[in-house]
């Protein structure tokens, strides 16, 4: 049984694999999900927890590039975040659609919606976030802009540089660093530290509650995001 196949034995990762590991503690949900790993592209290897301390068990053993939790088990997230061993570990949410209304309060670097799960959006979004790009679906992205666009703007004001700001517009529509490097003709650890800097400036945890306090401010808005792929 290759690796893209859940079982409770896992193999050791693979070299040149993209990692994640889930966890849904609603059996339909991870029934879904397995299935879906199963018609993922070989280059993926999933690994599936059965309960919340297998979860960060898995997480620690694996160190994958992303985890996969449902909005309801968003909470196991900082359990598992921010750790010196896995700095660039991504979260993708699956969230159901009657989340949305919400889903400004549950961050995370990537989205997904339940209802409309498939493989090759699941193997998408994997890649998207391996490669430090948004993967959020339209819908969500719309969902996002209006809760923001109505939310109090933060007292405390922030100020970009004009390289921060050309790069914010670029982080926005779903660039990685090495294509946001490419646009702006630098080199891709340019483009890493700019991006760093604008996330410390706005005081966010990933790019997307990046782009939530950049709309929040008034650093962009819907006619920046209207060419993106949110």
């Amino acid at each position: 049984m290759t690796a893209v196949h859940l079982t409770h034995l896992q193999p050791a990762p693979r070299r040149n694999c993209l990692r994640a590991v889930f966890f849904a503690e609603d059996p339909a949900l991870h029934t879904e999900l397995a299935d879906l790993a199963a018609d993922l592209t070989p280059d993926i290897d999933i690994y599936r927890a059965t309960n919340e301390f297998d979860f960060v068990g898995r997480v620690r053993e694996f160190t994958p590039d992303v985890v996969i939790l449902s909005g309801a088990r968003h909470r196991l997230w900082r359990l598992v975040a921010g750790g010196d061993e896995q700095p660039s570990l991504r979260l993708l949410l699956v969230v159901e659609r009657q989340e949305a209304d919400g889903i400004a309060r549950l961050s995370a670097d990537g989205y997904l919606v339940r209802e409309d799960l498939t493989a090759d959006g699941l193997g998408r979004a994997l890649h998207q976030l391996a490669a430090d790009q948004l993967a959020i679906p339209r819908e969500l992205g719309r969902t996002l802009i209006r809760q923001a666009a109505v939310s109090v703007a933060p007292k405390r004001r922030v100020t970009l540089t004009v390289r921060e700001n050309e790069a914010l517009l670029l982080l926005v529509s779903g660039l990685s660093n090495k294509q946001i490097g490419r646009r702006m003709r630098i080199s891709e650890h340019g483009a890493k530290r700019l991006v760093s800097s604008i996330l410390q400036k706005l005081d966010a945890t990933n790019r997307t509650s990046a782009v939530v306090t950049a709309i929040k401010t008034g650093l962009v808005d819907e006619t920046a995001l209207a060419g993106s792929d949110h």
